[in-house]
């Protein structure tokens, strides 16, 4: 009998004309979740038996069958692109195409692909329930269900994509292209429609005990070094000084010495006050820690202590202290209400009456940066022209990412949790550098690359069933473009594109004359330098540019994937709404497609 999927809970008769994908039904850690499910819950046939529950007798054997058939299938995608590279390649360089035909081929490709697409949006069987934008794509597995919406992320369209589907998809968790850290820079509490609240869960508890009052707990936001410090265990009188309310004077190391400081946030007549600064003044009299009292009333910032600091605010702490380093003791920031119940405490109970402390520090899994990461990260950022790229937008008043900070405000309004599957900053650029880096593996994986290159733009013109239009959701996105964004994307473009040439350039320009110097080739005039310069420039860019897929795109399809199976697995969750930009869309697809959900 074939084997069937299970049912999900709200399937009704499929619409017409949207991607979808279907997955094999097995479970990811390595059983079968079909195992349990009666047979009268199996509806629609999966591709072939290999999907069939199997017990341990033929475990090893059913692998070993996937395992030949993926690499046969592999060893046949590789025919087939030797076979198109070769063909491409031949026509593209030695065949002479009069202009006639160049015209009619643009005009057959253009009606053709429209067509097309066309044809998937209307005419295509399998799809959501719902009627979401054609931005989005869909994969199911029995009762797991994957709703991926593709991104451009300056567009107006995307947050109104984003809060489309999660409205009418009713999801069990939203996830998000981004990681704590750059979600903690972007958030803008004030202009958000709702204030978001931390969870009981993410912030750090403290026991407070006082001679002639109950023990009490009270819960604390962590300051973004606190996880430094995981697992130790802080205690100590909590010591509070009304001279140095705020704590930017010299503490008095005979108090505060072994003990934590209770100070208030900010300070009174605008001075410089950050975090960290009271940290390492904290820390120069021999305290523990740092408490401080939050400035208004109500919850608690969802964003990490420090972890929104300017490049220039840091500078200055550096100045003050010459350390590039964390700030020496956790910071804990406590509501406006405990913060002066604890206060009060400590002016009534003084010397070896004061309130006492506890805490073991929680572990964080919050990217944290030193000042001369910091510092690496923002020179790549220039010399790549990314930062040039997103700086001159910003300066056009356009918003970046707003889809993000969407899916987090409709996820807390159906009081879901949204999660970041994204790889931090550190990672991310490690990857880069070692991906550009020519070591003999890097080059052959390169040179490999390119066979591939006829099929991709294929797929891109003509986009399978069960794939994200990624062109076609171009032209969307673009087309809700008001005219100030479409000047400040290319006026961005433009200037960080003159910065990668110069930087090509200059890398053209030394090889030139390492080849003239070394007599590999020889110059008898300003054009044959100019034409070695340009082909050195070629030889690089063909190198980098799947390097740089590679570490940009691919991998972290990679990480956001298995990060995606880690959030469904630890929420328990079958429906999911993903957000992603255009260019990780159909990564991320394809592989929940060929290993489930």
């Amino acid at each position: 009998q074939p084997v069937r999927e299970a049912a999900a809970p709200r399937a009704q008769t499929p619409p017409r004309g949207w991607p979808s994908a279907r997955a094999p039904i097995s479970d990811p850690d390595g059983g079968a979740m079909l195992a349990e499910a009666p047979a009268q819950e199996l509806e629609l046939p999966l591709h072939s038996n290999q999907d069939m529950p199997s017990t341990s007798g033929d475990e090893e054997g059913r692998a070993k069958s996937i395992a030949e058939e993926c690499t046969a299938s592999r060893l046949r995608l590789i025919v087939v692109d030797i076979v198109a590279s070769v063909a491409f390649w031949y026509a593209l360089c030695f065949v002479n195409i009069p202009e006639w035909a160049g015209w009619t081929f643009l005009t057959c490709l253009v009606f053709t692909m429209t067509a097309w697409r066309v044809y998937r949006a209307y005419g295509a069987l399998d799809g959501p329930n719902e009627d979401v934008p054609y931005t989005c794509g869909y994969v199911r597995q029995g009762p797991r269900e994957m709703f991926l919406v593709a991104t451009i992320h300056i567009s107006p369209r995307a947050p109104r994509d984003v809060e489309e589907v999660i409205e009418k998809t009713r999801p069990d968790i939203a996830m998000i292209e981004l990681d704590e850290d750059r979600l903690n820079r972007m958030r803008d509490e004030p202009s958000q429609e709702a204030p978001l609240e931390p969870m009981p869960e993410d912030l750090q508890p403290i026991t407070i005990s006082g001679r002639g009052s109950e023990t009490t707990t009270f819960r604390a936001q962590r300051a973004s070094w606190n996880g430094e410090w995981a697992g130790e265990v802080l205690r100590g009188s909590v010591v509070y000084d009304e001279g140095n309310a705020h704590g930017l004077k010299a503490l008095d190391a005979a108090v505060a010495e072994g003990n934590l400081v209770l100070v208030e946030r900010g300070s009174s007549n605008g001075e410089f006050a950050p975090f960290a600064w009271k940290a390492f003044l904290a820390h120069q009299a021999g305290a523990e820690a740092v408490l401080v009292i939050n400035s208004f009333s109500g919850p608690l910032p969802m964003n990490r202590l420090g972890g929104d600091e300017s490049l220039k605010g840091s500078l200055q702490v550096f100045r003050r202290t010459w350390s590039c380093g964390f700030p020496p003791v956790p910071v804990m920031l406590l509501t406006r209400e405990d913060g002066e119940r604890l206060r009060t405490m400590c002016l009534e109970n003084r010397g070896r009456d004061a309130p006492a402390a506890e805490l073991q520090v929680m572990p964080d899994s919050f990217p944290r940066r030193t000042l001369r990461k910091r510092l690496c990260h923002g020179c790549a950022l220039i010399f790549s022209g990314i930062g040039i790229l997103y700086s001159i937008i910003q300066c056009f008043s356009v918003e970046v990412g707003g889809e993000f900070l969407m899916a987090e405000i409709a996820a807390h309004q159906r009081g879901i949790p949204c999660a970041c599957i994204d790889v931090d900053l550190d990672r991310f650029w490690a990857r880069l550098g070692a991906a550009l880096v020519p070591t003999p593996c890097n080059i052959f994986q390169s040179l490999w690359a390119w066979l591939a290159f006829p099929r991709v733009v294929f797929r891109f013109f003509f986009p399978p069933q069960g794939n994200i239009d990624v062109l076609g959701s171009m032209f969307l996105h673009g087309a809700s473009f008001p005219c100030r964004t479409w000047i400040a994307f290319v006026l961005a473009g433009f200037c960080a594109s003159r910065v990668t040439n110069l930087i090509l350039e200059l890398f053209g320009m030394a090889g030139e004359q390492a080849a003239e110097r070394s007599g590999a080739v020889t110059v008898h005039s300003k054009e044959d330098r100019d034409l070695v310069q340009a082909y050195i420039m070629l030889l690089i860019e063909m190198y980098m540019l799947p390097q740089i897929y590679s570490a940009v795109a691919d991998s972290r399809d990679e990480a956001m994937y298995q990060k995606m199976l880690a959030k469904r697995r630890s929420s328990n969750v079958n429906r999911c709404v993903v957000v992603v930009g255009a260019g990780h869309a159909n990564g991320i697809i394809q592989r929940a497609r060929e290993r489930g959900l």
